[in-house]
């Protein structure tokens, strides 16, 4: 097996105060291994093709939704992944919304998550995403919560990938193969 050199090779400065937290959109696409399709083509971890997937871009209210990646790495048994949890909060209740909880809990999507700052992150993208929590709630007073939340986890070898050239018009613009569905 063949020896690979983990040494890093450059730091980071302290950037400006100038970006936003929490998610803005994900684009949900039926389960493939993105890294296994044939036009997979990445550099430096961002994606500039994929094979031809439809994504189905389901918007959120900001301040609702995030996206955190942990890192899980084990000394003793030589592994490393990364924990990418995603957990999206959806307002208003619609009989519709039943088939899609249904599909994604039973699914393992892919999922593309664009944040408020116009970084576009692609999480399961080798081993999809498990809903792995959440629920159907309307609250007791007028202005409690009527809607549904979801948790998506994925296990990767990757922390995550970023699409190429995101668009405010257009968040998967830069990935070719990649179709946006409302």
């Amino acid at each position: 097996m063949p020896y690979t050199n983990c040494e890093i090779d450059g730091g980071r400065t302290v950037g400006c105060k100038e970006s936003l937290g929490g998610v803005k959109a994900v684009y949900i696409g039926n389960f493939e291994d993105i890294p296994a399709g044939a036009s997979f083509a990445e550099a430096a971890d961002v994606v500039t093709a994929v094979d031809t997937q439809t994504f189905y871009k389901f918007e959120l209210r900001p301040e609702l939704s995030s996206l955190v990646v942990n890192y899980n790495s084990d000394a003793a048994s030589g592994t490393t992944f990364f924990e990418q949890v995603l957990s999206c909060t959806f307002q208003l209740l619609d009989s519709t919304d039943v088939a899609d909880i249904r599909n994604l809990c039973q699914g393992r999507p892919n999922i593309w998550v664009e944040d408020n700052n116009l970084n576009v992150f692609l999480i399961g993208a080798e081993y999809g995403c498990n809903v792995t929590g959440g629920n159907i709630q309307t609250g007791v007073a007028f202005s409690d919560m009527s809607g549904y939340t979801i948790d998506f986890t994925a296990r990767e070898q990757n922390p995550v990938y970023f699409a190429s050239a995101p668009t405010a018009a257009d968040a998967l613009a830069g990935v070719a193969g990649a179709t946006v569905s409302v």
